[in-house]
């Protein structure tokens, strides 16, 4: 098949700009100290598993590492890191707590008025269900830092700004992910190590299958 020089470059250009995103991320921290979360509001029900059990949250209560957080229908939450970013979850949703880590530090200012993040952190968390938007404080990325979100079709990382991503599976192990980076800069890395640069506006849709023998993901883009 014969390559055009314009599809040559355009495609030339995308492998520099993921491959750039890539390489000015630093190494990965080294973190032992746990970061913090906090419930900052809640409107209808707010559940917490931890281990066996499951308990309502209300505001100003903290959520450990490998908790899981479920809304009820017609419920909005909204949860703040210790690193100045935040968590909203949306009605009927479901979000797991897998990593929250954050290096120590010190600050008289008060987290709405941080440009950045104070210290280094490494969060990870994964929707399970439903809906969830992060809005990312600048990530001190050179140094280590990583705000991820895993989702049926990927994980998604955000170095600063505003993601949203949505996720609904059915029990046959089909389902339909959306992922939007509203604002910053981002990328998603897809099932198999592709990793896709995420671009501001733009709302990407993927169709999720999952192998009932391996429980491996087939995703697939939906133009």
């Amino acid at each position: 098949m014969k390559t055009t020089p314009g599809r040559f470059w355009s495609a030339a250009a995308f492998v520099v700009m993921v491959a750039g995103w890539v390489s000015i991320r630093g190494a990965e921290a080294v973190l032992t100290r746990p970061g913090q979360l906090t419930v900052t509001s809640v409107t209808g029900e707010l559940t917490v598993r931890a281990g066996d059990g499951v308990r309502p949250v209300k505001a100003e209560e903290r959520v450990r590492v490998d908790s899981r957080l479920s809304s009820g229908r017609r419920s909005l939450a909204t949860l703040t890191f210790s690193n100045g970013s935040t968590l909203e979850l949306g009605p009927d949703s479901e979000v797991e707590v897998e990593e929250l880590l954050q290096a120590p530090f010190s600050t008289a200012l008060k987290p709405a008025e941080w440009k950045a993040e104070p210290s280094v952190s490494r969060t990870r968390l994964r929707l399970i269900r439903g809906e969830a938007r992060v809005a990312v404080k600048r990530l001190l990325a050179v140094r280590g830092s990583v705000f991820a979100v895993a989702t049926p079709a990927g994980v998604a990382t955000v170095d600063e700004g505003v993601l949203r991503v949505q996720a609904r599976m059915t029990e046959i192990g089909l389902g339909l992910c959306v992922v939007e980076l509203t604002q910053g800069a981002g990328a998603l890395e897809l099932e198999g190590g592709e990793v896709r640069a995420l671009a501001a506006g733009i709302r990407t849709q993927w169709s999720v299958e999952t192998d009932s023998v391996t429980k491996r993901n087939r995703v697939t883009e939906l133009k």
